[in-house]
């Protein structure tokens, strides 16, 4: 979209080879308008000082129009008073490039400077010069007030930077002259300009590549150097709005739900922020597309607010692709013009040097992210190997609880049988009866905890049905309404109608749920409470058991799944046997604080492809081959 399409362009002239060579060879000292250091004012000053030398077109005052891009107008640049001294050429232009920037005629250069001339508003000689890119002559017309004097002989030459107008010198005699010796000097100025503009043109294309090349490469070597992302995402802007001549920037970053974050800009302090924003909508539209976006007129651009849009006049959005992947977003805006001739849309050389930077950083975005995903994948990595080393920790405990709780049965039981006996043999009275009695009540807890020693490996896998949850949890609840009656404790119970059925094992769970429950009832004081709640979180459902007895300490939160950790209430392997029946189920149980309850058990039972645990390996209702394929029928 180019918005400035339906404004004049200057025209375009053809190369033309001319069939003798105009005497260029004839002025010497023209050497300083080739020189690669100067700046566009000094050469425009050095030639207008070659047309009013008397080796050049020798005119008495010459005036420079430019070409003004954004515009499309010839504006007044700069006037220029002949002299009568007789210095050199090379002599003249060397003191042009000293002169000041208003010129040798301040007073007449500040009036040209409030002109502004419309293509289709030249009149005479000007109008074929700047038409035909050539140099004509004339008279002077007379709607140039008081910048010549009308019927006066004038010359005109059309200058033209790579093949396009850049604009015109308009020189006028104060008398008669040899018509082909003014018309050759004429063209001879207008061929030296001509090529000095292009050699000026080639020498800024030259420095603004070995810029942006510079640009890049500190880019490149900040890559691989120890700068944060922050630190990297504003070079990128620093460098684009710099080496491309931009008054502000800003780049973006695609969020975790695909819409662009505003990461850093660059630019003036006061504004660059609220115009950043504004932008939002151009930078949507790049990352829609996944190609550069490119505004050369922003006032007509419906995206864009009236405010904003009246503070830009061009802009540049890239956005950052890297693997076929949008990562974000680089505008920049409003290229800086110094000169009428420079427009501030953003040219062919911009562009590629955005392109390859917005490349370069969209690599560094790209590096970021898989560092990052490599650092939570190493982060879970040992996770697992810290669950790993308590898991063979807990399989060595196991082994060695298993063979002492069998080597133990015997002498426990020999010890409560005599025991038993003794303890009927004595009186009522006998002062030995007490201490008999410490040791049956201590023999029987030996005996219950090389019980629960024993369940604590499950044998065999589960029974898998679909069960209801809430059934499953009102079903505990009344194999445990004696215990909780005896204590007099308070149940609290919210069982969710969304809970879906399940395919699980009701009776593991159920014992699961028991033993949470009987944890819950040891901790609690009599009177307390225990609440009981099930709920749908996304594809889980979540059972908690939740009690407000005394707090253990934090270190002993994490000894409540180990087996025999004596803990505030003594050993047990209860909750580890939990903590076993719900990981075969795909969950997994945690215990935490909260508020007015002092432990709150939760344990989750997925929903989602609950169905595959059925066949972990390979699905069960494999087709048999056909037994006939074991004994082939004989033919005949």
């Amino acid at each position: 979209m180019d918005p400035t399409s339906c404004f004049p362009s200057p025209p375009r002239h053809p190369r033309r080879r001319a069939t003798e060579p105009p005497p260029i060879g004839r002025v010497q000292g023209l050497a300083p308008l080739f020189d690669r250091a100067i700046d566009r004012n000094g050469l425009e000053r050095m030639l207008l000082a070659l047309a009013v030398h008397r080796q050049g077109a020798g005119f008495d005052r010459a005036h420079l129009l430019v070409w003004n891009v954004d515009r499309a107008a010839l504006e007044g640049r700069l006037s220029w008073l002949g002299s009568r001294t007789r210095r050199p050429v090379g002599e003249a232009l060397r003191g042009a490039q000293r002169q000041a920037s208003e010129g040798t005629d301040p007073e007449s250069t500040r009036k040209l400077r409030s002109i502004r001339f419309a293509a289709e508003d030249l009149d005479g000689p000007l109008t074929a010069a700047w038409s035909g890119g050539a140099s004509t002559m004339g008279d002077a017309p007379g709607s140039g007030g008081y910048l010549w004097t009308p019927g006066a002989p004038l010359g005109v030459a059309a200058l033209d930077g790579g093949g396009q107008g850049y604009g015109l010198i308009v020189g006028e005699w104060s008398g008669p002259g040899e018509p082909a010796r003014r018309a050759a000097a004429l063209e001879t100025l207008r061929h030296v300009g001509n090529a000095a503009l292009e050699s000026y043109r080639l020498a800024e294309e030259s420095r603004r590549w070995s810029d942006q090349g510079a640009a890049l490469v500190e880019f490149a070597r900040a890559g691989v150097s120890p700068l944060n992302l922050a630190e990297a995402l504003n070079l990128v802007v620093k460098l684009a709005t710099q080496a491309s001549g931009a008054r502000g920037g800003a780049l973006w970053t695609v969020g975790k739900d695909g819409t662009p974050v505003l990461q850093t800009t660059h630019g003036p302090a006061g504004t660059r922020e609220r115009l950043a924003r504004a932008l939002r909508s151009l930078v949507v539209a790049a990352l829609e597309r996944g190609r550069p976006v490119t505004l050369d007129r922003l006032a007509d651009e419906p995206a864009l607010g009236p405010q904003a849009a009246g503070q830009m006049s061009a802009l540049a959005a890239l956005p950052l692709i890297a693997h076929g992947r949008p990562r974000g977003a680089l505008v920049v805006y409003d290229r800086a013009s110094f000169h009428p001739a420079d427009s501030m849309a953003f040219d062919r050389i911009d562009l590629v040097f955005l392109r390859t930077l917005a490349d370069q950083a969209a690599l560094v975005l790209e590096q970021a992210s898989t560092a990052d995903a490599l650092g939570r994948a190493e982060q879970r990595r040992q996770e697992l190997l810290k669950r790993l080393a308590r898991s063979e920790r807990l399989a060595a405990l196991g082994e060695q609880s298993a063979r002492m709780a069998q080597e133990t049965r015997n002498p426990l039981a020999s010890i409560g049988a005599f025991a038993r006996r003794a303890h009927r043999h004595l009186a009522e009275g006998h002062p030995a009866r007490e201490y008999l009695e410490v040791i049956l009540r201590e023999t029987e807890r030996l005996e219950r905890m090389m019980h629960q020693q024993s369940q604590t490996v499950i044998p065999g896998a589960p029974r898998l049905r679909m069960e209801s949850v809430n059934a499953m949890i009102q079903a505990t609840l009344q194999q445990m309404g004696e215990p909780l009656a005896r204590r007099r404790v308070r149940l609290l119970k919210k069982l969710s109608a969304d809970a879906p059925p399940l395919l699980l094992d009701a009776e593991r769970i159920g014992r699961a749920l028991s033993n949470i429950l009987a944890h819950a009832l040891e901790s609690v004081s009599p009177g307390g409470r225990i609440r009981v709640e099930s709920r749908r979180v996304q594809q889980h459902v979540v059972v908690d058991v939740a009690h407000d007895g005394a707090t253990p300490p934090g270190e002993l939160l994490d000894q409540l799944f180990v087996p025999f950790a004596v803990g505030l209430h003594g050993a047990g392997v209860g909750l580890a046997v939990a903590q076993q029946i719900v990981q075969q189920h795909g969950g997994e149980i945690r215990v935490r604080s909260e508020g007015e309850w002092s432990s709150i058990f939760s344990f989750t039972l997925p929903i989602h492809d609950n169905e595959d645990r059925r066949r972990p390996g390979q699905d069960r209702r494999i087709s048999r081959r056909d037994r006939r394929e074991r004994f082939p029928m004989s033919e005949g």
